[in-house]
């Protein structure tokens, strides 16, 4: 990146979504906690508002649920991406934040840099490379100044490619901690400490929710069958329709609480978690609870998915960490009552397997509540922007 005459503490943040509303006013709150007189604008929601960043586009304007509604937002997201690039053109930002959204960031970051005196650019929150669409990696490599990275392991990843990439600490894992106790969880529930509990973690989509809440309400009706007076839970993710998840379980033979928007007390109140694959698996092994993860898409996606863009050989995050397969998985046609049966009745009820689980959840807590993420993400924001931070 040439030096000019940049002297400003202009900076521009770019989330796309809820959740990097959420991850940016963080960041946003810590770097200028360090940075005096940062001028901060770009695209976002209430709370990078509220964090004091000049919202040029709301969020609000590009929300969709599923891919259907991506050729409704595109002439807007395209019309935004170009007024993003006259501003930054005109104005000459120091620098450009942009925090996960991945499809939006990843073009609009490629277009700022071949401007004529491109500001740097830095991304919080890369998207899962290692996973999916390897070819990405390259491209923030090449693109971004700097790459702040949630996963320990990923760093390496985009440095080996010429990147420059750190791992910031995760911001799943510095939420969790606040998260309440069991007996906080089980008493807010209406439980009793001596309840044994199984929580449902199905999903927070409607295709999800549609490829497993079958199959665990009928490994929970096993489960009963075997072991009666064992307490259900099921949580309803706010992104679905409300009452969406209990009339999926209107033909069920059992009582299965319903909680909605409480997934964090649903898990810490559990003894053990049958979960679909993704951060709320995460979100279970950061609150030590024993856990069987569940992966089930239609046969069209999982095949284009196994077979040209999955490069990874587990769908758990914990399993990811960890090396190895800690925690079972069952994926497509292991997505049955039986099976899930099985392995969660090894996983309620044999203590040397709760307690294996336990041990791995123990070291990815370790790995990844040590650091504060956002003071971490700016105070090496600072350093490449080559402003003089201060201690907050």
């Amino acid at each position: 990146m040439t030096s000019d005459e940049r002297s400003t503490n202009d900076v521009m943040v770019l989330a796309g979504e809820q959740s990097g509303d959420v991850h940016a006013a963080n960041l946003v709150k810590a770097l200028a906690a360090k940075v005096p007189n940062l001028r901060l604008s770009g695209m976002g929601g209430q709370l990078m508002s509220e964090a004091g960043v000049e919202l040029l586009h709301h969020i609000g304007d590009i929300s969709i649920v599923g891919f259907a509604g991506i050729p409704r937002i595109y002439p807007k997201l395209r019309n935004i991406k170009k007024d993003l690039l006259r501003r930054i053109a005109e104005h000459k930002p120091k620098a450009v934040i942009f925090v996960d959204y991945p499809g939006f960031n990843l073009s609009c970051a490629r277009a700022v840099r071949k401007l004529p005196q491109p500001p740097k650019c830095v991304y919080f929150i890369t998207p899962q490379v290692w996973a999916w669409w390897k070819g990405r990696a390259r491209t923030i490599a090449e693109v971004f100044d700097l790459a702040l990275n949630i996963f320990p392991f990923e760093p390496r990843i985009f440095n080996e490619l010429g990147g420059k990439a750190v791992f910031t600490g995760n911001p799943i894992a510095h939420e969790l901690r606040d998260a309440p106790s069991r007996e906080s969880a089980r008493r807010s529930l209406g439980l009793s400490m001596s309840d044994k509990v199984i929580a449902l973690l199905p999903g927070s989509r409607l295709k999800e929710i549609d490829c497993h809440v079958d199959a665990m309400v009928g490994a929970l009706e096993i489960i009963h069958g075997e072991t009666p007076g064992v307490r259900f839970l099921i949580s309803e993710a706010i992104s679905l329709p409300e009452g969406y998840v209990a009339n999926c379980l209107k033909s069920s033979g059992i009582e299965i609480r319903v909680e909605r928007g409480n997934a964090k007390k649903v898990i810490r109140a559990a003894d053990a978690v049958v979960v679909a694959s993704g951060t709320a698996s995460l979100e279970t092994a950061l609150l030590g609870v024993p856990m069987v993860v569940l992966y089930a898409v239609d046969l069209l996606s999982y095949t284009l998915a196994r077979y040209f863009l999955m490069h990874v050989d587990f769908i758990s995050l914990v399993n990811l960490l960890s090396g190895y397969e800690a925690v079972p998985e069952l994926c497509q046609k292991q997505v049955r009552a039986q099976p899930i049966a099985n392995a969660l009745r090894e996983v309620l009820l044999n203590d040397d397997v709760r307690a294996r689980q336990v041990r791995v959840f123990e070291k990815v807590q370790k790995a990844l509540q040590e650091v504060n993420p956002y003071e971490c993400a700016a105070t090496h924001i600072a350093a490449e922007l080559g402003f003089e931070a201060q201690d907050a």
